[in-house]
């Protein structure tokens, strides 16, 4: 499972919304 605070810093890193990974469709 990820971590909040590494999703957190994930989308940090990415400038974007924990929702957007969250919500993300390949």
């Amino acid at each position: 499972a990820v971590r909040f605070s590494t999703l957190e810093a994930i989308c940090k890193a990415l400038e974007c919304q924990p929702g957007d990974i969250l919500e993300y469709k390949p």
